[in-house]
């Protein structure tokens, strides 16, 4: 056993504990730099002009933020892609991950205690060297040991907390990184759903249209066989009959490929899975865009990239840690006799405290280069950092700015279709009586048609672009702490 002491006047220090205060004094020691949040330019208000909200409209939940649009069909496809989609599984795992590698390293800043139990039947021979039988003869002998060991490494320079606090953010950052994982998954799905209503929308108007044009090529190959018209105008009438039920193959077409992409984003076979025909497009929800300052706390992905700041700094730390001396106390105790009836004896325990360090004097440059990829690594992270926000800023512009001029366009487009309707409604009207060629009716139904489409696919735009200024703005954010 240890028995030396530190003697000072009244009172004993064991040496156990002289070691014990040593380490606690030195682990208040941390090199490398403390992290400091990232600056970066934050103008005072969006360029694009915001409307105020309204009485009543509040933060938009982070948690069901899609129920803004009153869609009954968009909130079951959400929580199915909530439950199943496949790039949320992974995030999810990467954070279970992450978390993982945070426990693990935490554990180095508490010792290691291990058991290592031993059994042997030894014989050494007669004629061995040192041979301390009395009688000279060979020996044979059962050890028995029951040993416990103990390793603790003192850290001293904050190595280990360094790389705690680097793991913690990385799995700060990989929360974060399934939020916007999450968000990314939802807006996708409200995305391809409304779009898919733009496109029942333009089926139902190609199907209005197909109807009257069926009739009017009935109209004109009546009138031909009457002699009021020529063969070129029926052909006309076909013409543009044909090219319309290829326009709505087109859409069919594009209709499938929307099913089948909401379809992979709730984590299901294509196989079996159909969403019923809604020819109608809600009216846009008002949404509150808050000051620019407050996409620092909204946006995930701004969350994320702070993240990873403060988990490359804390790696400087981890860097500069390996120029010091790395100190380590190990320990054993334990009971060893060669019977076992008496192995628990006290006069058969055994014990051992020892301290070592090892310290870097000549590694080539290695540590020096260490730190300057630490701090490269660092500067990298900062940079992202400004990116992410300067790029944060513009998608919300982006769409304030959409949202105002689809208002703009809806309301002209509105007007087209109403003239539009209004001058295929003269150009048959004349026909009928006439006066002018079919050509010319042609012209009008054509025009008609494409500007009905065109008003179905700026309110299908709107619908979108609400989406998107919902996820430039971090989704929801009236539940969501940041770290």
């Amino acid at each position: 056993m240890l028995n030396y002491r530190f003697v000072h006047r009244r009172y004993r220090l064991p040496v156990p504990a002289a070691i014990g205060a040593l380490a606690l004094l030195l682990s208040g020691c941390m090199v490398g730099p403390n992290y400091h949040k990232p600056s970066a330019p934050v103008p005072p208000a969006f360029q694009e002009p915001t409307a105020p909200a309204p009485p009543g409209v509040n933060a938009i939940a982070y948690s069901d933020w899609w129920k803004v649009f009153h869609d009954p069909t968009l909130d079951g496809l959400e929580a199915q892609a909530d439950a199943a989609n496949q790039d949320i599984k992974i995030a999810i795992a990467h954070v279970d991950e992450a978390t993982a590698a945070t426990n693990a390293i935490h554990s180095f800043l508490l010792p290691t205690v291990g058991a290592a139990p031993n059994v042997s039947r030894t014989r050494e021979a007669q004629n061995r060297p040192n041979n301390g039988n009395t009688n000279g003869h060979a020996a044979t002998y059962t050890d028995i040991q029951l040993p416990l060991f103990v390793n603790y490494e003192l850290d001293a320079w904050g190595r280990i907390r360094r790389s705690v606090q680097s793991a913690r953010a990385t799995q700060e950052a990989t929360v974060a990184d399934l939020r916007f994982v999450r968000l990314s998954a939802e807006a996708s799905v409200a995305i391809d759903y409304f779009q898919l209503r733009e496109t029942d929308q333009e089926l139902q108007i190609v199907d209005t249209t197909l109807t009257d044009f069926t009739r009017a090529l009935s109209l004109t190959t009546d009138r031909y066989k009457k002699g009021l018209n020529s063969e070129l105008e029926v052909e006309q009438a076909k013409t543009l009959l044909d090219q319309t039920v290829t326009q709505k193959q087109a859409l069919e077409n594009q209709r499938a490929q929307l099913e089948h992409a909401i379809a992979v984003l709730l984590g299901r076979t294509v196989e079996g899975f159909s969403l019923p025909n809604q020819p109608s497009t809600p009216t846009p929800p008002v949404i509150p865009s808050g000051l620019p300052s407050d996409l620092l706390e909204r946006r995930p992905d701004i969350t994320e990239a702070d993240r990873n700041v403060a988990a490359a700094t804390a790696q400087i730390g981890v860097a500069k840690a390996a120029y010091f001396p790395q100190l380590s106390l190990t320990g054993l105790v334990g009971y060893e006799s060669t019977n076992a009836v008496s192995l628990l004896n006290w006069q058969n325990t055994m014990a051992s405290l020892g301290a070592s360090a090892v310290a870097p004097i000549f590694t080539g440059g290695r540590l020096r280069a260490g730190v300057d990829q630490a701090q490269a690594t660092y500067r990298q992270s900062l940079a992202q950092y400004e990116k992410t926000v300067l790029v944060a800023y513009q998608e919300v512009e982006d769409q304030l700015a959409a949202l105002r001029y689809l208002g703009g366009e809806s309301q002209s487009q509105a007007s087209a279709v109403h003239d539009a309707t209004r001058a295929e409604q003269i150009a048959m009207q004349r026909f009928k009586a006439g006066l002018v060629g079919y050509l010319d009716v042609v012209f009008a139904q054509e025009t008609e048609l494409g500007d009905e489409r065109a008003a179905a696919q700026i309110s299908g735009q709107q619908l979108v672009a609400s989406v998107v200024l919902i996820k430039a703005l971090g989704g929801g954010w009236a539940e969501v702490k940041t770290p």
